[in-house]
């Protein structure tokens, strides 16, 4: 099933036509919700024998036996779509993908539809169905204004600042570093963000200064150990102290992140490493207890800015958001999945800068956006899904929304004229 679904993102980056691609997203969309759900079950679900299936409960099973079928039928209509409509070496090339793909996926899942209960599969199937047409309508009828970029000069120290910053943060040896790291890149992006038209008001900025308090308490804490990144895990920290610590770094870390609501203060994907960062390097290994705590107050903040950025056509900032859920969720996947995450939304970002001038390069970078970006979100579901199935599944419907408003926000994009371009 994992090669059906890698095949399946192959096909969906490859074909050029919008509805092709849409039919063929909400299939990798319903190929990975049913991977994921497998995956975050008992490690014997995965192989799918008979004794594997047998156990997996009545509900369960037909749920991810419908998603298998949809995602087949829906890999299939893409085909048929690229077929009827679009004969050009590339979109035929991601027809044969998504046609291996759905072939592929369908054998791997092959004992699922039989063994499910039939009405229940039934069932399964006329929801799954219905709240897919209703994503997908709202996609592509409610569709958020995206700002515009006035300039296209960017002030050469915000970007030296924004590198330096990050780069402390990813490999600085002390929390010192790294806390100044993000505190450097905070500022530097917002500073890129205004001179593009953003915001004035540098409320993102402001939240990263939170980390020179949690430094002071942290160091006091660490006493003369000090606060050296490799024995950060052996901190003395007091339940209270992680409720009170782990707030402040979540903020910090989210002012980066380009999302709803400080979508105008920092040039997403570009800042949104960064923040991630922090919580992978500092926050998880700190204070788990303290990230365990505050995780169902983040997560809804999460899919609504997921929702945000899937009503305005920001894949890259989708792809930021199913980072986030994939750095805080409780599986051990998350993280890597976030890291995949990032590295696809950085790549989305400059596919559509190479645009008409290298078009085979940014086929090659759409196309490795699209497998590190699809794979990643297996990853961060899987995970999400042993800890907060609800969120997940809303998150999904966003990615769903987003898919089924491909073709009317291209159609849309194409008709306006291209003179400046959507900012962060």
């Amino acid at each position: 099933m994992q090669t059906g679904l890698l095949l399946l993102l192959l096909g969906v980056a490859l074909v050029p036509a919008p509805r092709a691609r849409s039919a063929g997203a909400l299939g990798a969309i319903a190929a990975g919700l049913a991977l994921a759900s497998l995956r975050a079950a008992a490690p014997p679900a995965v192989r799918l024998d008979p004794a594997s299936v047998s156990a997996l409960p009545g509900g369960f099973l037909s749920v991810d036996a419908a998603l298998v079928t949809l995602a087949v039928v829906l890999a299939a209509l893409a085909v048929v779509e690229v077929l009827r409509r679009d004969r050009t070496a590339e979109a035929l090339a991601g027809a044969g993908a998504l046609a291996a793909g759905a072939l592929a996926f369908a054998w791997g899942g092959r004992a699922l539809p039989p063994a499910a209960p039939p009405g229940s599969l039934a069932a399964a199937m006329v929801v799954l169905a219905g709240v897919g047409t209703l994503l997908v309508l709202t996609g592509r009828r409610v569709r958020l204004p995206r700002a515009r970029e006035t300039v296209t000069a960017r002030p050469r120290s915000a970007v030296a600042g924004l590198l330096l910053g990050a780069m402390g943060v990813a490999a600085g040896p002390h929390l010192a570093i790294v806390f100044l790291g993000l505190i450097a890149a905070g500022w530097s992006g917002w500073l890129l963000q205004r001179a593009g038209g953003g915001s004035k008001v540098p409320v993102a900025p402001v939240l990263t200064l939170l980390l020179l308090p949690a430094y002071w308490l942290m160091a006091a804490i660490a006493g003369p150990e000090g606060l050296w990144i490799g024995g950060l895990g052996e901190l003395p920290l007091s339940p209270a102290a992680e409720l009170l610590l782990a707030p402040a770094l979540l903020l910090a870390a989210w002012s980066l992140s380009g999302l709803w609501p400080l979508h105008r203060q920092q040039p997403g994907p570009l800042t949104a490493v960064v923040g991630v960062l922090l919580l992978i390097r500092v926050a998880l290994p700190t204070m788990p207890e303290g990230m365990e705590h505050w995780r169902p107050l983040v997560m809804p903040i999460v899919v609504i800015g997921l929702g945000h950025a899937a009503l305005g056509g920001r894949w890259s900032l989708l792809a930021v958001a199913m980072a986030w859920m994939g750095a805080i969720a409780p599986g051990r996947a998350g993280p890597a999945g976030a890291g995949l995450l990032l590295a696809g939304a950085l790549l989305l970002e400059l596919a559509p800068r190479l645009g008409a001038a290298h078009p085979r390069r940014a086929m090659v970078v759409r196309v490795a956006a699209g497998l590190a970006a699809g794979w990643g979100a297996l990853l961060a579901m899987e995970s999400s899904l042993r800890g907060e199935v609800v969120y997940t599944v809303l998150a999904v419907g966003g990615l769903v929304a987003a898919a089924g408003g491909w073709a009317g926000a291209q159609a849309m994009t194409a008709r306006e004229p291209s003179t400046t371009a959507p900012s962060a």
